[in-house]
């Protein structure tokens, strides 16, 4: 039966995901970090193929792993991103609506730009339990307790975001929220990112403080109303995450 297993990094207060359905022997990594050995121990043990690695987004706080995992798989995986993402070398483009199989379980892709340009949120079903979606990888897009801050790049818009968080609120009740980061990351819209690393829709709905605005201009007001510190370095992370740097030296 397929099953979610995060990975949570101090440096950053980021989470990735593996998702693994061990009866098909494929697994799916989502927004690795830099040490990519820890996804590669978690495939031997279930004897699975990493057959997919997926950034949300282009990140700006932290070095992400995708092109180093994919690298060390040695052309047995797609690197994947939305369509559109502003890098300098080739993934797989991910569109509205296009899916990921993970042998009996799925990823639909939903598009929730705000954040950055090119974010993505990951509609996660388990067939094997329903054909309806169990949990959603929200990315930077929703977090427990709180919102992503705007595109630090100045691409990202508030109508945009309140647009994607109106997609993810569509959703029913039960659905579980899988974020990119818990309670210390620069990546939140304000300073109430929870520790809880996951949460549901209803929750979220009911009780973040930041899916209260009535209306867009609402809306505007909270994001603008104690906005966190910019990440440090996020010029040169993001700089590398999109492969224009070779290298970068000194950050998380």
């Amino acid at each position: 039966m397929p099953y979610i297993r995060p990975f949570h990094e101090t440096a950053g207060s980021c989470i990735s995901y593996f998702v693994c359905c061990p009866g098909s022997h494929v697994s799916v990594v989502i927004d690795p970090s830099k040490d990519v050995a820890q996804y590669l121990a978690a495939a031997r043990a279930e004897e699975c193929r990493i057959t997919h690695v997926i950034d949300t987004h282009i990140h700006a706080d932290h070095v992400s792993g995708a092109r180093k995992l994919v690298e060390a798989l040695r052309d047995d995986s797609q690197l994947c991103m939305a369509q559109g993402a502003d890098t300098m070398f080739d993934f797989e483009p991910l569109r509205q609506g296009d899916e990921v199989g993970i042998g009996e379980a799925r990823l639909k892709v939903v598009a929730t730009p705000g954040h950055t340009k090119e974010s993505i949120s990951l509609l996660y079903t388990d067939t094997k339990r329903a054909p309806e979606p169990w949990g959603v990888f929200t990315g930077d897009c929703l977090f427990v307790g709180d919102v992503g801050r705007l595109d630090l790049d100045g691409h990202g818009t508030l109508k945009e975001a309140y647009q994607s968080l109106g997609k993810l609120l569509d959703l029913p009740d039960y659905v579980e929220v899988y974020p990119a980061h818990y309670a210390g990351s620069d990546c939140a819209s304000n300073r109430m990112l929870s520790f809880k690393t996951t949460s549901t829709i209803g929750y979220e709905r009911r009780f973040n403080k930041m899916l209260q605005a009535a209306d867009l201009r609402g809306f505007e007001g909270l994001v603008r109303e104690n906005e966190v510190s910019v990440p440090l370095a996020w010029r040169e992370i993001k700089q590398y995450n999109r492969g224009r740097l070779e290298s970068i030296v000194g950050v998380r």
